[in-house]
């Protein structure tokens, strides 16, 4: 077997349609400057620890300069989501993956806090032929990774709900699939969510501080 893919997922940081749960604490530009941050983050975090090919599924499509920038920046191979539902974007791009390499995880951009051990280890993993899930404080996931993606794992999820991940571990029970669990941690969907994530994640810190007293006007402005 190939070392397994990982894949990235982000939306294009476009203001009033991304982070809008930050809102009205922050403005629409405002959001879509924090979230460029996260993707370029964990961008880097994934291209410095994770040891093969790592892929930036984007939506609504890969051909942006933010985009662009980031894989030539981070080695990146591009491609675009598919146009459905979260679980049925997460299971083509999975699929795809697993056809590449034999297997593959997705990873979101809401935890550039991730550890890079965290990211080793899930590597690892899946290279002895594992599959690996890693929850998050609010109920959901922040990587799954797998050897096989069947359909029932994806399908009829309250995506951004509290069961996601309660759901999809009794879903796998059903299907005869064992996770590794990998350490919980914090996705940032909220203020009180990145608040707690920058205390605990300096270069965060210091991009909010840099944010908010007006040093930065757009974080995309010098990667494109």
């Amino acid at each position: 077997m190939k070392s397994p893919d990982l894949i990235l997922f982000a939306k294009q940081p476009t203001p009033g349609e991304v982070k809008t749960r930050l809102q009205p604490d922050y403005s629409p530009e405002q959001a879509a400057q924090i979230a460029e941050f996260l993707i370029r983050d964990t961008a880097k975090l994934a291209a410095t620890n994770w040891p093969s090919d790592v892929y930036f599924y984007a939506a609504p499509d890969a051909d942006h300069p933010f985009f662009r920038r980031l894989a030539e920046e981070f080695h990146l191979h591009l491609a675009t989501q598919a146009n459905a539902d979260l679980g049925l974007k997460m299971l083509t791009a999975l699929r795809q993956g697993i056809e590449r390499s034999g297997a593959a995880g997705v990873l979101g951009c809401d935890v550039p806090h991730c550890r890079g051990a965290i990211l080793e280890l899930a590597h690892e993993k899946l290279a002895r032929r594992e599959n690996v899930i890693g929850p998050t404080e609010d109920g959901g996931y922040y990587f799954i990774g797998l050897q096989q993606a069947p359909g029932a794992l994806f399908e009829h999820i309250e995506w951004g709900g509290s069961r996601v991940f309660e759901t999809t571990l009794l879903r796998a029970q059903q299907l005869g699939i064992a996770f590794e669990v990998l350490p919980k941690l914090t996705d940032i969907d909220t203020r009180d969510d990145l608040w707690i994530t920058a205390h605990q994640y300096e270069p965060l810190r210091k991009f909010l501080y840099d944010l908010l007293a007006g040093n930065i006007t757009s974080y995309a402005d010098g990667l494109r």
